[in-house]
């Protein structure tokens, strides 16, 4: 017993690690979701979090992942909340599918209580088998378990572990664990009788071929009299049929993680692919042919389980719930080099100012302490000696050139988009979507700030005797003053900070004010941040305004129903909205009632000209 425990103590305390963030991390999703805990209803502070809610226990309790609103018809296909679209009459997710099919399929089977804990469940294995990953691609225990730790307070992942209902997390674990498995499954040769598995019967050669061939022998002769040899490859038994078995399974589940890995996020499938192409290329002597296709037929469940819903919810197999996405699908059957580009590069067009800016701001800006740790790593692991990092020159040159690669294609991809959730634009908030969209890119540079750590604590730790116990104390402690700082800003001092959201007590406040004075059938025009006051409990929203069609699709919707106005202007603004927006198609803006804070409720009706 004492001699397992320090063969696996390593992974025992990782273990125990784990164990700790899942609880400190499922704590603040209860926060965020219902300081009571997981109600019916709970409320959050994005619009992505509340859908994905709604459509989980939807897919949770057996309904379709559709509804219908009968006035989209007059109304245009304006009734919906932000992240539900409308296709073809029905009301549809709006964003990727794989958190719902997964969270809903373990909600169905263990009930809707379950939901705050699973991307807790999920981030836990994520850090642990994050150190499997690296310990089994540097062959450092050290690094590894740096990184792990390191992982599991990092800025974007902390944070959005905490928030459960976005998917990048989730997908981030799918994807270590995925490719965790097909490195080990690559690294680990199979025996030469592996291939008998397969073509197990013997064969005939003639006298000096069979001589070269470590089979058993048995010769004969023909009716000429020529000597024939007939070889019998070498007898399977039952530990290498396990082992075989054991491959296939491995081969199996990777495919299948990193197959649920691009449903979760599929607009990531482009540097997934390459990722999962270079590991076969690096270790292509390694492959196990049967399990290739195996691993590939395992990567096509989840895809055959989402083209199935595009059909049923999109009315395509390679539609999706972003309508930037679904359009630069819609264009694909041009088949242009130019439109397959902005699929795969420039989704969202290419801004070089903005990318830059925007690299500046969330790489370094917001956690200026990261970014500088990040650089001078990526410098002193390219530069250092063998006999101080102990990691091949040549692994060390290639994973940089892939962080780099990695880095630049996010960057490009992600870059240029002019991200509109937040209110105000101008400060920097941990909870706009750059910080999650660069989750892959924090999560690369972990090895290398590992690498600085690990040679200060060497610098700190003069004394041979007992050398790696005090490298290691001098370590965590430089972890714990790297911690501190980080969990001051996630925690409290930015806007949308852990502590600042459990404050959606205000949400529910103005949900409950507003249900008092609204009737179930009544239609609300809200500004986009406000979806999750309403929605799920009153789906009848409109959040958008653009051309001069929906302004008349209003006004035919104010002959159908009662219409309200809910803003945070000023009366003074609104009274110019009214004249400047709404007079013009017969409406008017009338009878404000304040409801909480700066929020106004308002009726929006038909002028007297106009009414019948």
């Amino acid at each position: 017993m004492i001699s397992w425990l320090k063969k696996y103590q390593t992974a025992i305390f990782l273990g125990i690690f784990c164990l700790v963030f899942f609880c400190i991390y499922a704590h603040f999703n209860l926060l965020t979701m219902n300081p009571a805990g997981a109600g019916e209803s709970p409320k959050f502070s994005s619009p992505d979090e509340t859908a994905n809610y709604f459509w989980i226990k939807q897919f949770a309790t057996g309904q379709p992942l559709y509804y219908f609103e009968e006035l989209n018809g007059p109304g245009n296909n304006l009734i919906h909340p932000r992240s539900v679209n409308v296709v073809a009459g029905k009301n549809v997710p709006g964003s990727f599918m794989g958190l719902i099919f997964i969270y809903g399929f373990l909600a169905k089977i263990f009930g809707l209580g379950i939901i705050p804990y699973l991307t807790p469940f999920f981030s836990a294995l994520g850090i642990f088998f994050f150190y499997l990953l690296l310990k089994k691609l540097f062959h450092s225990e050290s690094l590894a378990v740096i990184s792990a730790v390191l992982l599991s307070f990092a800025p974007a992942w902390f944070y959005y572990a905490c928030r459960g209902m976005y998917h990048n997390v989730l997908f981030m674990s799918l994807l270590i664990m995925g490719v965790y498995l097909l490195w080990k499954v690559l690294e680990e040769i199979p025996s030469p009788n592996f291939k008998f598995l397969i073509l197990n019967f013997p064969l005939r050669h003639s006298f000096s071929e069979a001589s070269k061939i470590n089979h058993k022998l048995k010769t004969t002769k023909s009716k000429s009299g020529k000597l024939l040899v007939t070889s019998y490859p070498p007898r399977v038994d039952e530990r290498q049929r396990v082992e075989a078995g054991q491959l296939l399974v491995t081969y199996f589940l990777s495919g299948l993680l990193l197959g649920f890995a691009i449903v979760t996020r599929t607009s990531e499938f482009v540097w997934i692919a390459l990722t999962v192409l270079l590991i076969f290329i690096v270790h292509f002597k390694k492959i196990y042919w049967p399990g290739l296709i195996l691993f590939l037929a395992a990567g096509f469940i989840p895809l055959i389980i989402l083209f199935y819903y595009n059909q049923i919810l999109y009315g395509s197999l390679l539609s999706a719930g972003y309508q930037a996405v679904s359009m630069a699908l819609s264009d694909f059957g041009a088949g242009s080099a130019g439109v397959l580009f902005q699929i795969l590069i420039t989704p969202f067009g290419l801004d070089p100012k903005s990318i830059l800016t925007n690299s500046f701001n969330y790489l370094y800006q917001l956690f200026p302490l990261w970014g500088s740790l990040a650089f001078v790593g990526a410098f002193l692991f390219a530069i250092l000696p063998m006999q101080l990092i102990k990691i091949n020159y040549k692994k060390r040159i290639t994973y940089l050139a892939y962080c780099l690669l990695l880095t630049a294609y996010l960057l490009i991809f992600y870059g240029s988009w002019s991200i509109t959730d937040r209110i105000d634009r101008s400060n920097l908030s941990l909870g706009t979507s750059y910080l999650r969209y660069w989750l892959p890119i924090y999560l690369v540079l972990l090895p290398l700030i590992a690498t600085v750590i690990w040679q200060i604590s060497n610098l700190l730790t003069p004394l041979k005797k007992r050398k790696t116990f005090y490298q290691s104390l001098f370590s965590f402690l430089i972890i714990g003053a790297i911690f501190l700082p980080t969990m001051n800003v996630v925690l409290r001092q930015k806007d949308e900070s852990l502590f600042l959201l459990k404050n959606l007590s205000e949400a529910r406040t103005k949900s409950a004010l507003v249900n008092k004075l609204l009737g179930p059938d009544d239609i609300v025009l809200i500004y986009k941040q406000a979806d999750k006051i309403f929605f799920p409990e009153r789906p009848k929203v409109i959040t958008e305004l653009a051309v001069p069609l929906d302004y008349e699709s209003v006004a035919t919707l104010a002959k159908l129903r009662p219409l309200y106005y809910y803003t945070f202007a000023r009366p003074a603004d609104v009274a110019s909205i009214s004249r400047r927006y709404f007079q013009p198609y017969g409406l008017e803006i009338i009878d404000g009632e304040k409801v909480l804070g700066t929020d106004w409720l308002y009726k929006l009706q038909l002028t007297a000209n106009n009414k019948q």
